[in-house]
């Protein structure tokens, strides 16, 4: 039986270009046909771009915005999520705006301010488009869930009377259930949102990068400078990527057949990192996804149709 844990939670009711690298991977002549979906990706000032599979035809998501803290698309594809940095003097908002991706039109938009006053928000959409979750890089603020309208469902402040970090990650499964990272463990916070039960306990000194596929059944993160699968119970770990250099940012695509890695994943500026696209299949094989060693068969780079410079990204990048 797994351990439950008691979460202190408070419950509101609200009244209601491409950079520079060496990467000798080969293009394919073609991506395979059941490669789909559309990924997301930040790059530098080139705002977030999208190249959609399996044409690998790329292009412009939203233009560069230095206010942009965050944002999604659903796993339907219908609606667009944006987190935006709306702050004016002594007034700390973030303007959070939920869109048709069909036609642009505005769904729902409102204005938040954190317990904390933070103007680094950002929002994830639930998987049945309902929710959001707002995280933040200050402690005070915990994981906060509002209806996409903006009205409170529940503050989550900590864990065991021990406040989230900056560092803990968070993300949806179904059934609008919570994963989330609180230190070295990895838990699972089922609706109300009032308890938790523990999916895996992480002894190592190095890891992160925490992803979870649409089905909510398997997870990929990194240990060390590799990426690794489990199952969402946290059993049958297998590694899936090895090089002379490291991997991180694992992306599922939709169908959970393939994983997104970044590759080479370096320093690319005084704050920032970037990292080169490839993917592999997700069968718990070990892949070489080495930016001047041959790649195992089957790696396959990501580029966009008529280019031959592989996509790098330096930011959120999902695939949906």
């Amino acid at each position: 039986m797994k351990k439950l844990f008691s979460l202190l939670c408070v419950l509101l009711l609200v009244s209601c270009s491409s950079d520079n690298n060496t990467d000798n991977t080969s293009a394919p002549n073609s991506y395979p046909p059941d490669l789909a979906g559309t990924i997301y990706y930040k790059w530098a000032t080139e705002g977030i771009l999208k190249v959609s599979l399996p044409s690998a035809t790329g292009g412009s998501f939203i233009p560069d915005d230095t206010k942009l803290n965050s944002f999604d698309v659903s796993r339907d594809g219908n609606y667009r999520l944006t987190a935006i940095n709306a702050s004016t003097v002594g007034n700390y908002v973030v303007k959070f705006t939920l869109s048709n991706m069909e036609n642009g039109s505005t769904v729902h938009e409102f204005n938040y301010t954190s317990p904390a006053g933070n103007s680094y928000c950002t929002g994830q959409l639930s998987a049945d488009n309902s929710l959001i979750l707002v995280k933040s890089n200050d402690e005070e603020d915990g994981i906060t869930i509002l209806k996409t309208d903006g009205e409170l469902v529940v503050r989550i402040e900590g864990l065991n009377n021990t406040p989230f970090s900056m560092h803990d990650m968070a993300m949806w499964l179904p059934g609008n259930e919570l994963l989330v990272t609180h230190g070295n463990l990895i838990i699972r916070i089922p609706p109300p949102y009032n308890s938790g039960s523990l999916v895996k306990e992480m002894n190592y000194a190095d890891w992160g990068d925490l992803a979870v596929n649409h089905q909510g059944n398997q997870l990929a993160l990194r240990i060390d400078n590799h990426l690794y699968t489990m199952g969402i119970d946290g059993n049958n770990m297998r590694q899936v990527t090895t090089s002379n250099f490291k991997e991180s940012k694992p992306v599922f695509s939709p169908d959970s057949k393939y994983i997104m890695v970044g590759s080479n994943y370096r320093q690319s500026s005084v704050m920032g990192y970037s990292w080169d696209m490839k993917i592999i299949p997700n069968d718990g094989k070990e892949y070489n996804v080495d930016p001047v060693e041959t790649n195992s068969s089957g790696v396959l780079p990501i580029l966009w149709k008529g280019q031959d410079k592989i996509v790098t990204g330096s930011g959120d990048v999902i695939w949906k």
